[in-house]
């Protein structure tokens, strides 16, 4: 029988659908370990989101006690939200603390785009516009051009949550005129559920689709050097082998 792997998650308090969507798409012996980090509330809004990484020092090092090969930083706002460049800054921060190999979501999605060759992407959120023009320049930074953005508009994390994937599919399917101009869909936060849906919508649409859980498991996957080609969900998981696949540098020019 094969040793148990662990990956640690830390995600915000409120989220619930990286415990639901990741647990299907592992290998039998990877298991998925998580800890909450605080949060002054359940607006969605950069403070409140920022917020979360005053409690980081405390959730990553319980976290650790549970002995993971790689902590996921998993929130996709509050990486991407620390400033342009920065996204990496709080996987560093729990590296330093804990000794552990880290990566941040937002960290996670660029690699994951790049990987699947996207130049120009249609993305769709659950955020508030403010945060939706902010992850907008987050991807112009790295080279993506942004053909358009669609989102569910929320302002607190509940309404979030009653948001089914199929609900998710169907508004991604609303928007095949622009996506028809788009080489990639991204479906950003960690905290929508989406997964189920990767596959139908890559062959209705004939395009790579990347989300926020799905870069985040690729990309610890990868850094544990397995190969999941068989477990995994969606293009990106077929691109390459994961234990093949450079970890991107990302670079702040």
């Amino acid at each position: 029988m094969a040793a148990i792997r662990r990956i640690g998650i830390l995600a915000p308090p409120i989220n619930v659908a990286m415990e639901t969507e990741l647990p299907s798409y592992v290998p039998p012996n990877v298991k998925l370990n998580h800890n909450r980090l605080t949060k002054p509330g359940t607006a969605i809004a950069k403070e409140a989101q920022l917020a979360m990484a005053n409690s980081l020092d405390r959730a990553a090092s319980d976290l650790a006690q549970a002995n993971p090969e790689v902590i996921v930083y998993g929130c996709t706002s509050a990486s991407f939200l620390e400033g342009l460049g920065n996204e990496a800054k709080l996987a560093d921060r729990i590296t330093m603390l804990t000794g552990i190999p880290a990566v941040t979501t937002s960290t996670a999605v660029i690699e994951a785009l790049k990987a699947v060759r996207a130049t120009r992407v249609f993305m769709l959120t659950p955020y508030p516009d403010l945060i939706n023009k902010e992850e907008a320049l987050f991807l112009q930074h790295y080279g993506f051009g942004v053909e358009a953005v669609d989102s569910f508009f929320c302002a607190d994390g509940r309404q979030i949550l009653t948001i089914s994937s199929a609900d998710v599919a169907s508004k991604v399917l609303s928007s095949r005129e622009v996506i028809s101009r788009c080489d990639a869909v991204f479906v950003s936060c960690t905290n929508l559920l989406v997964m189920d849906q990767i596959d139908r919508l890559e062959r209705e649409l004939n395009l790579p689709v990347v989300t926020s859980n799905q870069a985040s498991l690729w990309a610890a996957l990868r850094r544990m050097k397995i190969d999941v080609t068989s477990t995994g969900v969606g293009r990106l998981f077929k691109e390459r082998r994961p234990q093949e696949a450079p970890v991107f540098e990302l670079s702040n020019a």
